[in-house]
């Protein structure tokens, strides 16, 4: 499955980066994930309401799920998202299979 990750990094995890600004993180990530099964495809630091865009690939959402609960122990992150890529044709097809079977509570 493809997955991206948004975070926003807490004021530990930035001190971390003043502390170590050529510290290569693309390295150290891409190794966890992979000792992980996953894979890095990308990552982004950002502008906006996050600063890092993370772009991967793992086997299942167990996977990744395993890989946000240790960045998040670590205290570098006060949020982060894992948005999964989805067929959307599949689901309007199972959409398409049971829509006859609900009825709004004002039907």
């Amino acid at each position: 499955m493809k997955f991206i990750f948004l975070g926003k990094y807490s004021n530990a995890g930035l001190e971390g980066f003043i502390k170590n600004p050529t510290q290569d993180r693309k390295s150290i990530i891409s190794s966890m994930m992979e000792k992980a099964g996953g894979k890095l495809n990308d990552i982004y630091l950002t502008r906006g309401d996050y600063d890092v865009v993370v772009t991967g690939e793992a086997s299942d959402f167990e996977t990744v799920g395993a890989i946000k609960m240790v960045i998040m122990a670590t205290g570098a992150f006060d949020e982060a998202t894992i948005l999964e890529e989805t067929d959307f044709n599949k689901i309007a097809q199972k959409a398409a299979e049971i829509s006859s079977s609900y009825k709004s509570p004002n039907s």
